[in-house]
């Protein structure tokens, strides 16, 4: 799934478990893009040290966009290890009394959720989930960016739903506006 579109679901998804809540949302939705992070910042340093006329085939090899996943970075951050590690020492040492705006849970759920919604859309470059302690990794069928594994298909229901949120946030909003009084 596109990085965005990680973004756009965890702050809709927050947003709606509790409309007033903008700052988990925030959190949250920052934590969504966590894991790609260390991509981008890789094309940005390739982009920048190229001035930005590197040809496609050559920036494709350079990110390593076709080979497994490597870099242990990369590996940590789309891993379930870490984040529900950390997940488990939030509940055990009761950091929820220390976070009362619930930024630190948002932000950690933002990142498990990013690495939830990848299994689905991620075939050959797929993560192992459970990564140091497991090299196993589930190849979905789909790929969101492979035109062999249905990349189409996938592409059209990922921004359908995008659009079907940014819908409903406009109707939503639209019927917060205050009528206009009529002027005599």
């Amino acid at each position: 799934m596109h990085t965005y579109s990680h973004a756009v679901f965890t702050w809709a998804t927050a947003r709606y478990i509790n409309r007033e809540e903008l700052h988990a949302a925030t959190w949250g939705t920052i934590g969504s893009a966590l894991p790609d992070l260390p991509v981008i910042a890789k094309a940005a340093y390739l982009l920048w040290r190229h001035q930005g006329s590197i040809p496609k085939e050559d920036f494709l090899e350079a990110m390593e966009y076709f080979k497994e996943p490597s870099g242990k970075l990369d590996l940590t951050l789309h891993s379930l290890a870490p984040v529900g590690s950390i997940l488990a020492l939030y509940k055990a040492l009761g950091l929820k009394n220390k976070d009362p705006r619930r930024a630190l849970l948002a932000f950690l759920l933002g990142w498990a959720g990013h690495n939830l919604l990848d299994l689905p859309t991620h075939a050959e470059d797929a993560r192992p989930l459970f990564w140091p302690l497991s090299r196993w990794r589930w190849k979905s069928p789909i790929s969101y960016w492979d035109r062999s594994s249905y990349a189409l298909p996938c592409l059209l229901a990922e921004h359908g739903a995008i659009l079907a949120l940014v819908l409903m946030f406009l109707q939503q909003s639209y019927r917060n506006i205050p009528e206009a009084e009529e002027v005599t």
